[in-house]
């Protein structure tokens, strides 16, 4: 079996290549993500952390998305939605949307907290405005510098209750095959 591990770090590091211009350096974007991804995914796949739920959508064997989340990561905010990237050949046809939908069946399942939240940068102005169609409750700005090679400022994103997040997704959405990992 091909380790899923490489086609998740390609689609992460194509996603950030895309999406994080102006908020990591270009050297960073154009010369270490895709090592930096690979090594990250690598050690995600094969050592599992016990709350880790890794979904993917595919389409024809091809990866067009993926999410991971750890639930219960926080006491006061639940489960913690790390990555959400879906490529660009996938982008506005309600693929972010479906695997949002997909996580809450896998949290729901694991009886665990019904919150979620994320983190967003700043300049991730796609992300900013979907997470918003979603209803999320968004926290004052925070300076960071823990993933890539510079300070950027990042924006939580919370939702109080899964049903409430329920409430935003369109439930008649194309079904990709999806499996998680």
């Amino acid at each position: 079996e091909t380790p899923d591990y490489k086609d998740i770090a390609k689609l992460h590091a194509e996603s950030w290549q895309q999406n994080y211009r102006g908020s990591f350096s270009a050297h960073f974007l154009d010369h270490e993500v895709h090592q930096e991804r690979l090594s990250v995914w690598k050690a995600r796949c094969l050592f599992s952390a016990e709350n880790q739920l890794v979904i993917l959508a595919e389409e024809e064997g091809k990866l067009l998305g993926f999410c991971c989340a750890y639930s219960n990561e926080s006491v006061v905010y639940g489960t913690y939605l790390d990555n959400l990237h879906v490529s660009s050949e996938a982008t506005g046809k309600g693929l972010g949307t479906y695997l949002m939908q997909r996580l809450i069946k896998e949290i729901r399942a694991r009886n665990v907290s019904d919150n979620m939240y994320l983190w967003v940068m700043k300049g991730n102005t796609t992300a900013i405005d979907f997470y918003d169609k979603l209803k999320g409750r968004t926290e004052e700005p925070v300076k960071a510098i823990d993933i890539g090679d510079a300070e950027f400022w990042k924006i939580r994103y919370v939702w109080d209750g899964l049903a409430a997040l329920e409430d935003q997704i369109n439930t008649k959405l194309h079904q990709y095959a999806c499996r998680g990992i």
